[in-house]
């Protein structure tokens, strides 16, 4: 009872699912407003940058708002902080925020970079991030601050804020708040017992990580004592010792239990042995002692029936000796649940204290942080990151209140106000490379509190951390430090001072889109307070920039009602690019990948020149991809500054890159730089790296032959190509003309030869089968020759014996018969069907059969050979009314006379005619239908 009440003390704490009986809440999603596009949503994760505080975590959002949210147009036009939630998704932010996710050591770090990392919300926010970053990686440098400080943490900011509502802390709240205090002093003398140097260059860095870390020495010191003293930590029970008179009633009440139990044991045994009970048992029904006694039996014990068994076998009975113990016991017991409630009524108040709670809101909040801090310094080692210098881009006096990060006009490449990533590295395409990811939020990861979001919870969250899980990768394969990853290529992005638009160009798979994508995530690492992973031997410098706007990759839309194309899909991004970045007051970069694609050469390029144009006038950088000619012909203004990077670094022919600059007629645009990725003509595969001051060729020809396209098919790609350049005047000078125009005659030639020798072929092929076809022809004619003369044989054998055969049997048959009248009966019955006898001739036609003219009645004598009328009673002059002349039917088999009685299938039948076509095998002719009989035996 005085558990229940315990637990029934501890009861919802808010609508919003805060439950102060169990464990620390999952976290709801941040309460302001989500991004209303397809992209963001599909990400799970708001615009604004979403803080690790109580108050942001723990809000519950309004009910107004979201149904504001569902009046809202689908088509709507999206906002400058929507395009840059997107810009994120495209960089896959998410994916680089599960990896520093994975390093968190509790459940408050883990969920403060639910669902994405948070961003600095200005310049001096992600400068405090990155000084932080950069304490923390001095600190565990130093071995002082393992994920261990961090044990015993919890995220008690639910039962605190319960705690302010009325409500009265559990035990097991208490126990957590306890650990969690006791981890905080732990993290606070890590951080400022650290014996790491104080050298100039950490001084600030550790100062920012003490500051975060202050709100930890404000918590009352007697807080953790006295929870510890009057609770078991963990688990929550409440001691003896907190109080004296709980420890008199625990005592009491303990003496009366043995009391009570010795009495109802001797009851029992005694029961036992009489067979009034099954066995010697004290059982507690209704909260108080009794005995399970037989059903029948009840009377021999005197007492109180507290209950029946289900199957009414047995009675559970209190005997009455028993019943002041049992009647002291419960209010001994409503006395310790009174008692324990005062208790933890006292320190829930000492958990409040003065401030009401606010000390261990900001305690956990800065534990989270702290955490968090860790979490980024741990993934700095992991990549062998360093710090970059962030740097403000000023706006003062700018041209549409924007200004290059190039900073002034005679800074040199590596002036302080110039973005310089030095050998930079993509961390998603290391991480297959590096050791094994660990799972983040290892401490409290067992926290779970009824009516919280279970998606939102950090084991909810791991599942979508093993999207990231390389584990089936080969151990083998991975290396512990970046520098042993030489498979994923260094690449510098270094643009010369005064840069506001970069075209990076070169061949197709050579890795202008993943540079394009590196950059924009180093730009947001810089802004989360990140180390990069770049070149450790060059200081690496990163401008803060509020928002980094980008369409990449291709956004075609196949909805029924307002779909777009590939070319529409990017046109409408790049036109919301355009007005974002002319509506957002601070710095802006935007990434362009290919631009004017999907349309026509000549327009897309115009196109392309215009919006890069518009953009670098509006952003501070624009970085695109492009294989255009215009394209790469802006950066000609600035030949003189990046050609003798290119000269010096890339040996490439300067005068060279001038005549084609020159060549396209393009005007130059001021702050336009060229970079290209490098390919290698040797082995017709690129190289990944970046070179400053040029443009580079597409080689989609080598590029298709290295990707294992067919020679032929390269060849005459490569042959066309050419052709077209000459026609175009893009070959260098006019005997080049000639020489391609040579090239056509002799590839011509080689054609029509080729395809003489085709025909040649073809036409003997055709000789050779035309020859085999007469050949068969002719053996297939003699064979049916010999066929039809053999069947024909066999059929004139078979009629002559039947002929023979019928002979024989009419002539015994008509040597039997006496009488003419005998002899013509067994005439008609010896003809087939469809035959009869000419009277003239005697011999045997078809036709139909013949009748009697004058039957001789049977009365009549038979000597008598003609009627009263004269007429002779042996007349067969007439023929049958009723019957019809035998017509063979199509399919049936007959004998052709005049093919010596063989055998054959009637084809076609033309009765008004008196023809009848035939078929003998491969033989159709036409017979008469005299001379045609069916076979005997068949129809």
């Amino acid at each position: 009872l005085a558990a229940s009440r315990v637990m029934a003390s501890t009861a919802m704490a808010s609508k919003a699912g805060l439950v102060m009986g169990g464990r620390a809440p999952r976290p709801m999603r941040c309460p302001t407003r989500a991004v209303a596009t397809s992209a963001s949503r599909r990400a799970g994760y708001a615009s604004t940058s979403c803080s690790a505080t109580a108050t942001s975590r723990l809000d519950v959002p309004d009910a107004e708002e979201d149904d504001e949210d569902e009046d809202e147009p689908a088509n709507r036009e999206p906002t400058p902080a929507e395009l840059d939630a997107e810009a994120r998704v495209l960089l896959q932010w998410p994916e680089l925020s599960a990896q520093v996710r994975a390093f968190t050591a509790t459940t408050l770090g883990y969920r403060s970079c639910e669902p994405v990392l948070a961003l600095g919300v200005d310049f001096e926010d992600s400068q405090r991030l990155l000084d932080e970053t950069s304490g923390a990686a001095a600190l565990r440098e130093s071995g002082s601050f393992p994920r261990e400080v961090f044990v015993g943490t919890r995220d008690i900011r639910p039962w605190v804020l319960g705690a302010t509502r009325g409500r009265v802390l559990s035990g097991a709240s208490l126990a957590d708040i306890a650990t969690t205090v006791n981890a905080g002093n732990v993290v606070w003398r890590a951080i400022c017992g650290s014996t790491v140097e104080q050298k100039d260059e950490k001084t600030e860095t550790l100062a920012s990580l003490k500051r975060l870390a202050i709100p930890l020495t404000l918590l009352d010191t007697a807080l953790e004592p006295e929870i510890g003293r009057c609770v078991t930590v963990p688990g929550g029970n409440v001691k003896d010792e907190a109080s004296d008179l709980l420890g008199k009633i625990r005592e009491e009440r303990r003496l009366c239990e043995q009391e009570l139990r010795t009495l109802l044991l001797e009851k029992a045994n005694y029961l036992a042995r009489k067979n009034f009970a099954e066995r010697a048992q004290v059982v507690s029904r209704l909260g108080r002692e009794c005995i399970p006694m037989k059903a029948g039996s009840q009377s021999e014990m005197e007492g109180v029936v507290l209950g029946v068994s289900g199957t009414g076998a047995t009675v559970f009975k209190e005997p009455i000796e028993a019943t002041p113990l049992n009647n002291r016991l419960m209010e001994l017991g409503a006395e310790e649940e009174a008692e324990v409630e005062l208790i933890l009524k006292r320190l829930t108040s000492l958990v409040m204290g003065r401030d009401e709670g606010k000390g261990l809101l900001d305690a956990t909040e800065a534990l989270a942080r702290i955490d968090l801090a860790n979490a980024r310094a741990e993934h700095s080692e992991w990549l062998s990151g360093c710090a970059p210098t962030l740097f403000e881009v000023s706006h003062a006096g700018a041209t549409n209140n924007v200004q290059s990060l190039s900073g002034a006009t005679n800074a040199s490449p590596g002036s302080n106000s110039t973005v310089f990533l030095p050998g930079m590295q993509h961390p998603l395409l290391l991480q297959p490379r590096l050791r094994k990811l660990p799972r983040g939020g290892e401490v409290g990861k067992d926290e779970e509190v009824a009516g919280w979001d279970d998606a939102t919870g950090p084991s909810a969250s791991t599942a979508g951390d093993d999207a990231l899980d390389d584990s089936e990768e080969d151990e083998s394969s991975r290396v512990q430090t970046r520098a042993e990853a030489r498979d994923v290529v260094p690449v510098d992005f270094n643009p010369p001072s005064e840069t506001r638009l970069v075209a990076i160009t070169g061949p197709n798979t050579g890795g202008k889109t993943a540079s394009l994508k590196a950059l924009g995530l180093f730009l947001l690492m810089a802004r989360a307070g990140l180390h990069l992973p770049t070149d450790a031997t060059k200081q690496a410098r990163v401008p803060w920039t509020s928002r980094v706007l980008a369409d990449l990759g291709d956004a075609q839309s196949l909805a029924l009602d307002g779909g777009l194309s590939t070319f529409s899909a990017h046109l409408t991004r790049l036109r919301r690019i355009l007005a974002a970045a002319a509506d957002t007051a601070d710095s802006v970069v935007v990434l362009l990948d290919e631009p004017g694609g999907g349309t026509d050469p000549a327009e897309g390029a115009a196109l392309a020149v215009a919006v890069l144009k518009a953009s670098a006038s509006r952003a501070a950088l624009t970085v695109a991809t492009s294989h255009y000619e215009e394209v790469k012909a802006m950066a000609v203004g600035n030949a003189d500054e990046v050609l003798s990077v290119s000269e010096t670094e890339t040996g490439v022919d300067t005068d060279e890159i001038t005549r084609d600059l020159s060549s396209k007629h393009a005007a130059p645009f001021p702050g336009a730089a060229n970079a290209a990725v490098e390919f290698d003509t040797k082995t017709l595969r690129p190289t990944y790296r970046l070179l400053w001051g040029v443009s580079g060729e597409s080689n989609a020809l080598a590029v298709a032959r290295g990707l294992g396209l067919e020679d032929s098919l390269a060849d005459a790609a490569e042959r066309r190509w050419r052709r077209s350049r000459g026609a175009s005047g893009a070959e260098q000078g006019a005997g080049d003309g000639k020489s391609v125009a040579g090239e056509d005659l002799a590839d011509l030639a080689v054609a029509l030869k080729k395809e003489r020798d085709i025909q040649q072929v073809r036409a003997i092929q055709a000789a050779t089968a035309l020859s085999r076809t007469r050949d068969l022809h002719a053996d297939v004619f003699s064979r049916g020759a010999a066929r039809l003369n053999l069947r024909t044989s066999l059929a004139v054998e078979a009629a002559f014996e039947r002929g023979v055969k019928g002979a024989t049997v009419a002539k015994a048959t008509l040597v039997a018969v006496d009488t003419r009248e005998a002899l013509d009966s067994v005439a008609d019955l010896l003809m087939p069907d469809g035959w009869m006898l000419d009277v003239h001739t005697g011999d045997a036609v078809p036709g139909r059969q013949r009748r009697r003219r004058n039957k001789r009645p049977a009365s009549v004598d038979p000597k008598e050979s003609r009627d009263d009328n004269g007429v002779s009673f042996d007349s067969f002059d007439s023929f049958d009314d009723d019957t019809v002349a035998w017509l063979p039917r199509v399919g049936a088999k007959v004998t052709v006379r005049r093919m010596g009685d063989a055998e054959a299938e009637v084809v076609e039948l033309d009765a008004s005619a008196g023809e009848v076509v035939v078929r003998m095998g491969s033989i159709t002719t036409r017979a008469p239908l005299t001379g045609v009989s069916p076979v005997m035996g068949k129809k």
